[in-house]
């Protein structure tokens, strides 16, 4: 009994494939493939977004909570904290020259040379 069966099973393994079924495994195969492909493609745009977004005027605070579009606006943000730093930086600066040439062109007070001396000192090292 062993013996037909094991030659029943050889026989149909040395049958030469049948085309129509390669064929068909291998759209079933395709097929699926595309679907798994279109959802993570599906996924990647929910959460990324679509690439059109990634344009400046695309996607500026029109609801869109993809990543791309809140890494614009913290782009945007980003840019505006800086250019409000260069604004307070010149501003400061402004205000120190116009500072400076009557400060240095006061007469030295004795606590203004005691402060200069002791800014020239070397630090005091104590010792406990």
């Amino acid at each position: 009994m062993q013996y037909f069966v094991a030659r029943r099973k050889f026989q149909q393994a040395r049958k030469p494939y049948d085309v129509r079924d390669v064929i068909e495994q291998y759209s079933q195969g395709h097929l699926n493939m595309m679907v798994r492909i279109k959802e993570l493609q599906r996924r990647l745009d929910h959460s990324l977004g679509k690439p059109a977004l990634f344009l400046p005027e695309k996607g500026v605070d029109k609801g869109y909570y993809t990543v791309g579009a809140r890494l614009i606006r913290l782009e945007d943000k980003v840019m505006q904290m800086d250019q409000k730093l260069d604004d307070i930086l010149n501003a400061l600066q402004t205000q120190f020259d116009t500072w400076l040439p009557t400060w240095t062109s006061a007469p030295a007070t004795p606590t203004t040379r005691h402060l200069q001396s002791s800014l020239d000192s070397p630090p005091l090292t104590r010792k406990m």
